[in-house]
């Protein structure tokens, strides 16, 4: 005799998702996502900033090494010899930019030597130094060259030619490229106003501005693609940020049809990162009085910084 099974009444069979449910856990699964995804962007940004932030104060510190080297700190672009003189034998003999003549002080030596003997030259400023790329600049293709066969490299970060330049703006341009020598500025005697109160370096976009020449974008540089006179024209070899005839505070994440070469531009939610002549590095709003602007940027101007730096 067969045994039978019996089904105990009080079980009840459980039953799948209904569709309603299914779409309530999606609902709830895409909120916790868009929450998540506002805090990682955040972590990689303050990341980002911090690694900008070593490489900025690495070229500040930098400049103090070779101004107590040489007591004088190298010229925006040009020649820079111990005397200031643009005559002599070796390196004096080779125009290179402010990056190109801290190399040494920021453990890069062998890398400056090696420019010298592939290039013969240095007027570009960029040489495929990590440090002198901007994890924040997203227009970069670090560390590829912007010129097939010259050292002339992408870089986030540009010079402050007030700082490096206390002459004055009354200098030679050859072409696009500018000739400050000799070497004038000096860390401590050339800045009156106080190292805390002026900028050496900023970020700034490797690539800004519309097509021009055949050329991606205007790598914006004084004197060649920035004219001081408002406008630019001509593609620019040095980067560099000047508060005379087009003066502006810095632009902050602009598109590129929007990016004027001849200003700074902010990689980070609302700020620019600096170095001071201290050796400091600080976040500054690109909300900031033009009037405070300026006054971080000039070196012995006498002015008061605002209450918004």
């Amino acid at each position: 005799m067969k045994r039978l099974l019996r089904i105990d009444p009080r079980f009840k069979p459980v039953g799948g998702f209904t569709l309603i449910e299914l779409l309530v856990v999606i609902a709830i699964i895409a909120i916790l996502i868009g929450l998540l995804l506002p805090a990682v962007q955040k972590v990689r940004e303050a990341a980002a900033r911090s690694k900008s932030t070593n490489n900025l104060k690495q070229m500040a510190l930098a400049c103090h090494s070779c101004n107590d080297t040489y007591s004088m700190l190298p010229p925006p672009a040009g020649y820079f010899t111990a005397s200031g003189n643009a005559t002599g034998t070796g390196l004096s003999n080779t125009p290179g930019t402010v990056q190109f003549f801290i190399l040494p002080f920021m453990e890069q030596a062998p890398a400056q030597t090696n420019i010298i003997n592939q290039y013969g030259n240095s007027w570009w400023a960029i040489y495929g130094i990590n440090s002198f790329a901007n994890p924040g600049d997203s227009t970069g293709t670090y560390p590829a060259p912007m010129d097939t066969g010259s050292p002339r490299y992408e870089t986030g970060y540009a010079p402050n030619e007030w700082a490096f330049n206390p002459r004055g703006t009354n200098n030679t341009l050859g072409g696009t490229q500018i000739n400050y020598s000799p070497a004038s500025a000096n860390i401590g005697r050339t800045f009156p106003d106080g190292t805390s109160q002026t900028i050496l370096f900023a970020e700034k976009f490797a690539f800004c501005g519309p097509s021009t020449n055949g050329s991606s974008f205007y790598w914006g540089e004084e004197g060649g693609a920035c004219n001081r006179t408002g406008g630019y024209g001509g593609n620019g070899s040095i980067p560099g940020f000047y508060s005379g005839g087009i003066a502006n505070v810095p632009q902050n994440r602009p598109m590129p049809a929007n990016c004027n070469p001849c200003l700074l531009q902010g990689p980070w939610s609302g700020g620019i990162e600096v170095s001071l002549a201290d050796g400091s590095v600080r976040l500054v709003s690109t909300s900031i009085s033009l009037k405070t602007w300026a006054a971080a940027i000039t070196p012995a101007g006498g002015e008061v910084l605002g209450s918004d730096w």
